[in-house]
């Protein structure tokens, strides 16, 4: 057992479809793992609704678990697990990163008038505890910490447990999206919340591609915290006031 552990922080050279330890019994557990730390996330977040350090520690513990007992189980390093290599050649990335900046802040303005920006208010004031002395540190943390965690487990752990490239996209992009549901279930109408929930699953698609493209999750991290910079500065505005 010190061996596995120790060997979760060794690089080893493996394949994209995985080594002869990755059995269908292995990925299949590491699925049913997957699939129960999501629905443990959500749980929490309808039913107890605590504070948004308690659902963060959470979520943190529930999406690195079923990681770690993947990566012990075949025998591969964390790294390997989450698809983390060093990244090189990225200088497309920034247009990437400048896109998702500049649209999600564009794909705002466009549906501002849909938009119930009080509830939305209300709902990170009050279910999310969030203040204006807190709320910028918070923010960061979603940029920073958040978006590598769901990276890690999305488009790298999950992504992983199929043998298909496309099957592991598209079921990836589609558990991204449907985990989202639970943070914004009550923010917009049904067909702000469907357009939502469909351009997720299709952000997903293309952060799944940026990952394969440059062969580590450090490429769609990178574009995925661009992202979320734009939605936060908006969350910023709205409790600061400076949205009506």
């Amino acid at each position: 057992m010190n061996w596995q552990i120790s060997n979760l922080f060794r690089r080893r050279t493996v394949s994209i479809t995985g080594t002869e330890t990755e059995s269908r019994k292995n990925r299949v557990i590491g699925l049913m793992l997957a699939l129960a730390a999501l629905t443990g996330v959500f749980l929490v977040e309808q039913a107890l609704q605590p504070s948004y350090w308690v659902k963060s520690a959470v979520k943190a513990l529930a999406f690195s678990v079923p990681v770690v007992v993947y990566a012990v189980l075949s025998r591969i390093s964390l790294w390997e697990t989450i698809g983390l290599r060093k990244l090189s050649g990225a200088k497309p990335l920034f247009l990437a990163m400048l896109l998702f900046l500049a649209g999600t802040m564009l794909l705002f303005l466009i549906f501002r008038a849909e938009l119930d920006l009080a509830g939305i208010r209300q709902s990170l004031m009050q279910k999310e505890n969030l203040t204006r002395e807190n709320c910028l540190f918070v923010f960061g943390y979603i940029i920073i910490c958040n978006s590598f965690l769901e990276e890690a487990f999305f488009r790298g752990f999950v992504f992983r447990l199929f043998h298909s490239k496309i099957t592991g996209a598209l079921i990836s992009a589609a558990l991204f999206s449907i985990y989202h549901i639970g943070i914004f279930i009550t923010w917009f109408n049904p067909l702000i919340f469907l357009l939502c929930v469909s351009g997720l699953a299709g952000v997903g698609l293309f952060l799944q591609w940026l990952k394969e493209k440059y062969h580590t999750i450090a490429a769609s991290y990178v574009v995925h915290a661009s992202a979320n910079i734009s939605i936060n500065v908006i969350g910023a505005m709205l409790i600061f006031g400076l949205l009506e």
